[in-house]
């Protein structure tokens, strides 16, 4: 920090009084006086983030006036010489009306008249058709990003199914990240859509693409465009090839080995210096991360009705992503060398517990476990249960048991973060909430992905499903005993 940069912050704090209270942060006191203090600090950015949302969702109502008063404005915003002036075409007429509004505005927030547009389309569509999800960023409890998530999950969707996805989605709002909305507006989505997956499915597969992005620093962004099952499946096979690859001796960090294994395979250039990495690092040999990928069978798990597998229409989940359609998933479990039933039926088969027998849990449960979780249960994480640890509620050598209730899927970040801070986690015996309190005493609740229970009242079957991990769309993959290998340890804490 600059000697100057003291007195900007004095100036700031100067013109906001609300920051009165919060002058002894800085003084860095230790103990529960700190800590009280670190809560008060919480609490007034809390404060200032809803004021935020109420103050987005104010905009949103005036720039959605704004815009209604474009067609009313025209005269004004359309030069009367000009040849679309004296149009007879209405549509041509509004449309330069509506960019001269846009313009007008994006020079007065300075801001990209692209990001302008959005604004306004937001704001119409908010306003309009979601008054809900507008509602709930007026009372502070959802952010912009949260509200378009929603919209962008329920565009083209009709008036009917559109509620629909509000309304399953909005309870989960406030307590979830835009990311993990994401993922419930998605399954949300699919039920609702009128039009099958399948047929969506085929037509957005032909704008498949691959983009190239300059970035600073010569590097650049390689994105592409492609079904979820392909994307997920590359994903796996580079990732099995940064855990196999890692270790003391390797200086790469997981992201740079996936990178480094995804160029090699693409350019697969013999004659590499065996010691140079990407950028000329020493990082071990090219080829020999190709030709170690290669031996790699990609891996994806989809959770499949059984219905479907008998030729019905229910989407099927795609692990860490969400529905996929029944074709796709039907051919998936085609290539699947074996498959694991899914307690949605009391007793399938699957070991729920082992009790106080054994610290490492067993396949089927993991299984079980990974299905229920879907991510890390820590409050707005999305690490795929696959790459999580299955942690101990109450740990083993508290007497804690081996069993679904008291386990649950955490990353290695936040499994770390469970032990060794004063963060505390607890779960619901009914819900399986994963309940979280943190240090300055804030409780999180996190759902689970699935809900799977015991047999309804009138004790008929709720469903079963069939959890079919295939190598991508080869036959002969890996089996399920061979995923996680890593988690059948304790973590090293």
């Amino acid at each position: 920090m600059t000697s100057s940069e003291p007195l900007a912050m004095d100036a700031t704090a100067a013109r906001l009084p609300q920051t009165a209270a919060l002058e002894n942060v800085a003084g860095g006191e230790r103990g529960p006086a700190g800590a009280e203090l670190m809560d008060r600090a919480i609490t007034a950015v809390v404060e200032v983030e809803h004021a935020i949302r109420r103050l987005t969702a104010l905009r949103t109502l005036i720039l959605n006036t704004a815009r209604r008063q474009v067609p009313v404005a025209e005269v004004a915003l359309l030069d009367p010489a000009s040849p679309a002036a004296r149009s007879p075409l209405t549509e041509q007429r509004a449309e330069l009306a509506h960019r001269a509004f846009v313009a007008d505005l994006a020079t007065a927030l300075q801001l990209p008249e692209t990001t302008t547009s959005r604004l306004v389309d937001e704001a119409e569509v908010l306003v309009e058709e979601l008054p809900r999800t507008l509602d709930a960023m007026a009372e502070g409890t959802l952010s912009y990003r949260h509200a378009q998530v929603i919209a962008d999950h329920t565009d083209g969707l009709d008036a009917p199914a559109r509620a629909a996805v509000e309304a399953a989605v909005l309870p989960f709002a406030a307590t979830s990240t835009p990311t993990g909305l994401g993922r419930r507006a998605r399954r949300a989505r699919e039920l609702a859509h009128p039009e099958a997956l399948a047929e969506r499915h085929q037509r957005a597969a032909a704008d498949r693409c691959v983009r190239l992005d300059p970035a600073p620093d010569g590097m650049a962004w390689l994105s592409a465009f492609l079904p979820a099952v392909q994307g997920h499946a590359i994903l796996d096979r580079l990732d099995h090839a940064a855990r196999t690859l890692a270790g003391p001796d390797e200086p790469r960090t997981p992201d740079q080995l996936r990178t480094d294994t995804f160029a090699a395979l693409l350019l697969d250039t013999p004659g590499t210096d065996p010691r140079a990495g990407a950028g000329g690092v020493a990082a071990g040999t090219d080829d020999a991360l190709a030709h170690h990928a290669r031996g790699l069978t990609p891996r994806v798990a989809v959770t499949v009705p059984v219905l479907t597998l008998l030729g019905g229409g229910e989407p099927a989940t795609l692990e860490g992503y969400g529905p996929i359609s029944p074709d796709v998933a039907r051919k998936l479990a085609a290539a699947a060398p074996s498959f694991t039933r899914i307690l949605t039926h009391p007793e399938t088969g699957a070991v729920l517990s082992v009790g106080r027998t054994s610290y490492a849990v067993p396949a089927d449960l993991r299984r079980h476990l990974a299905v229920r979780d879907g991510t890390c249960r820590f409050p707005g994480c999305g690490r795929p249960a696959a790459r999580c640890d299955a942690d101990h509620v109450t740990a083993f050598v508290d007497g804690g048991a081996t069993d679904a209730a008291n386990l649950l899927h955490l990353c290695r970040r936040h499994h770390r973060l469970k032990h060794e801070t004063s963060w505390q986690v607890r779960v619901d015996d009914r819900t399986h909430d994963a309940v979280w309190t943190s240090p300055t005493g804030r409780e999180h609740v996190v759902p689970p992905a699935v809900v799977v229970g015991s047999d309804p009242p009138d004790g008929s079957a709720r469903g079963v499903s069939a959890r079919a991990v295939a190598g991508g769309d080869l036959p002969g993959g890996s089996p399920p005993a061979a995923r996680n290998r890593d988690n059948t340890r304790p973590p090293p804490f």
